[in-house]
């Protein structure tokens, strides 16, 4: 692989970027073009286009994206924030190494949030919230066999985030993100298994009916075996990316 230049630093490791989700983006505002820089970037990350340990070359990114580097460097120290990513020595960041830790960490994490969030949602029954649960589960039950890595990614986060967002509190949303980087990175491990996702999908659907039923206890319950059941097959997976990480580093 040739050598990239990433801030004035040689970029052994560097990836090189072809046909991906690193297309490049349209015209926006500048909030906006941070964000979709951001969400371009975790998403390249999750689907392993960016491999752990790869160094970001901001020149080639804003290239390939058709941005200044200015939204890049942004973009960058969100997902550094958030644990994607981490500072190399000498300067520059590179895509953090993923750790079984790392899965045990991020579901205690989501048990937290989302189960307060679908005991809200049940006891107060808020019926937009509800409506728009329920669409999003009839949207893509039934096509999650046919969809691809990033269509898999973007259903799931549909009906966790749906489940969020009808709390009517934005904080659940806002806290859940940067865990939600993790979550996807674990997930694309198991996005060849496609039994998971409808399986998944099945438990959804249930997670969905306690809450319309006003059954606090019961949707707690559903969700926390869901995340416990995700946890578990992730689980499988990690003891080889475990070393995978650890042949890279030494």
């Amino acid at each position: 692989m040739s050598e990239q230049v990433a801030d004035g630093v040689t970029g052994m490791g560097d990836f090189a970027l072809g046909e991906s989700v690193l297309g490049e983006l349209p015209p926006r505002d500048t909030t906006a073009l941070v964000r979709g820089v951001r969400d371009r970037l975790r998403l390249a990350i999750a689907l392993g286009e960016i491999p752990s340990g790869s160094r970001l070359n901001q020149v080639q990114l804003a290239k390939q994206l058709g941005v200044s580097r200015m939204p890049i460097r942004t973009a960058t120290a969100e997902l550094v924030a958030e644990g994607l990513l981490e500072v190399v020595p000498g300067g520059g960041v590179a895509v953090r190494q993923f750790t079984e830790r790392d899965l045990r960490d991020v579901f205690e994490v989501r048990g937290a949030l989302e189960s307060r969030a679908v005991r809200h949602v049940a006891e107060h029954q808020p019926v937009w919230g509800l409506a728009t649960i329920e669409k999003v589960v009839e949207t893509h039950r039934s096509l999650v066999p046919t969809y691809g890595p990033a269509q898999l990614l973007a259903a799931d986060r549909d009906f966790h985030m749906s489940i969020l967002d009808a709390t009517e509190n934005s904080f659940f949303r806002r806290s859940i993100m940067p865990v939600w980087s993790t979550v996807e990175r674990a997930m694309v491990q198991v996005l060849h298994v496609k039994e998971v996702f409808t399986s998944a999908w099945d438990e959804h659907e249930q997670i969905a009916q306690a809450m319309r039923a006003g059954d606090p206890e019961l949707a707690e319950a559903r969700l926390r075996q869901h995340l416990d059941h995700a946890a578990s097959e992730l689980a499988k997976v990690m003891p080889a990316e475990d070393r995978v990480n650890a042949a890279a580093r030494d």
